[in-house]
């Protein structure tokens, strides 16, 4: 199809899908998470891609590289406007180690057990390191969506909650830069070929640098207050850039994004009405990424699932550990539960545009694994390892608040009952008795 047409027609669905498909308060827990998250947009453009319908064509697909940019650095710049140095700055700083901690821990302990896995299957080389790398940085990212939902719907209050949405507000850093660190690591090799001069550390900073420039030159453009269409416009324009740059030279658009977001956040004196703007448009911007990283979606192989399976495992079990050490090493103004880690199952879709990241800026790399192309498996395994984050994550959560007792029995049986006043009156009830909490409201976190 025209790639002309192919845009109108996915414009026309961003709308539609960002009006009526993020309301889901009647389905349950884990599908709802993964409607409030977009999850099932990918599924979409499966569909209508070349293994699908083939609306969406191989040659379509490509063309429509740069829209692809765009959200990419629209995700990155929104993530980036919460890194707000005087919001941060109100937590203690024993919750930023934790947060931090466990996603490099996680990062670690993943990685480890995919390259223990992957040698007892006999697979070595640099372009399977390669894939448990950028495996393992998608493996780091928590969503807070999963958290919120829960908080939402048993209107839970706590310091424990409070902890799980900072957490999963922030890791994403971690994750984020390790993709990059794993993107510096491969140039020159076999997997990127391109672009050999320098070391790891010189294409981190120069994906840092880009960043910064990027936001420099927002903050120029911002210095006359455009108007409410122009700020959009601008907005439009900076995200294509800094994404569409950072492809072309093989370094992470979401590092990039996040860093020109954190510098508005921090140098803007409208860097609330930039995250306004961001927010409002943020709907229809995702939907058309998912959709086209639907389009990108491979399933060559039933072993898919096997592995993807694998990954949530793996993932699962780093968060679980990562946490565990860092609780009992770290003191926080709370008392954790042992299995805290749990709560931060839900993964989300900045996990998913960092795989679409990796299969963007591989895509021109020979990796093959057991035959099939690497990167085309490493995303499918990823997606399904983030639907059953998606559909377990909300009832690992659940328990954990339980056993923190910020799930009051009380307010459960008020909203099994229908009576929505009473159970508001138990959750106050239970935040007027007990001591305030010791860390402020998180801050807004991601998809």
């Amino acid at each position: 199809m025209d790639p002309l047409v192919s845009t109108l027609v996915l414009i026309l669905l961003a709308l539609l899908g960002a009006r009526f498909s993020f309301s889901t308060e009647r389905v349950p827990a884990g599908p709802r998470l993964l409607f409030r998250t977009g999850t099932h947009f990918l599924f979409l453009g499966l569909a209508l891609g070349p293994v699908g319908l083939s609306f969406l064509s191989e040659d379509a697909v490509v063309q429509l590289y740069p829209l692809l940019g765009l959200g990419l650095g629209w995700v990155g710049l929104l993530f980036g406007l919460q890194l707000d140095r005087a919001t941060l700055r109100a937590f203690p700083r024993s919750l930023h180690i934790v947060a931090l901690g466990q996603a490099v821990l996680t990062f670690g302990i993943f990685t480890g057990l995919a390259l223990a896995a992957g040698r007892g299957a006999g697979l070595v080389g640099t372009p399977v390191l390669a894939l448990i790398l950028a495996a393992g940085a998608t493996a780091a990212v928590s969503s807070p969506a999963g958290i919120a939902m829960v908080s939402s719907n048993f209107l839970v209050r706590g310091q424990v909650r409070q902890f799980l949405f900072f957490v999963a507000s922030l890791d994403a850093v971690v994750g984020i830069l390790a993709l990059q660190i794993t993107y510096g690591y491969l140039h020159g090799t076999e997997v990127m070929p391109g672009f050999e001069i320098g070391v790891t550390a010189f294409w981190t900073v120069a994906d840092l640098a880009l960043g910064l420039v990027c936001g420099i030159l927002f903050l120029w453009l911002m210095r006359l207050r455009p108007g409410r269409e122009e700020l959009v416009l601008y907005l439009l324009g900076v995200s294509a850039l800094v994404g569409g740059a950072a492809l072309q030279l093989q370094l992470s658009p979401l590092v990039a994004s996040t860093v020109m977001g954190a510098v508005v956040a921090n140098f803007s004196r409208d860097s609330k009405r930039v995250y306004r703007a961001l927010q409002q448009w943020e709907k229809p911007i995702y939907v058309v990424l998912l959709i086209l990283a639907g389009a990108q979606l491979r399933p060559t192989t039933w072993w898919v699932f096997p592995l993807g399976f694998g990954y949530f495992a793996f993932r699962t079990l780093g968060k679980l550990i990562a946490n565990a050490v860092l609780v009992r090493t770290i003191r926080l103004p709370f008392d954790a539960p042992k299995r805290i880690g749990l709560g931060l199952v839900p993964q989300g879709g900045i996990s998913l545009a960092m795989a679409l990241s990796f299969v963007l800026t591989l895509s021109g790399a020979s990796i093959t694994v057991l035959g099939y192309s690497g990167v085309d498996l490493l995303f499918a395994v990823i997606v399904v390892g983030v639907v059953l984050s998606e559909l377990t994550g909300p009832l690992f959560t659940q328990q954990v608040l339980r056993r923190a007792g910020e799930i009051k029995p009380a307010v459960e049986k008020a909203l099994a009952d229908g009576d929505v006043v009473r159970a508001q009156a138990e959750a106050l009830g239970r935040t007027e008795s007990a001591p305030a909490d010791s860390v402020p409201p998180p801050p807004g976190g991601g998809a």
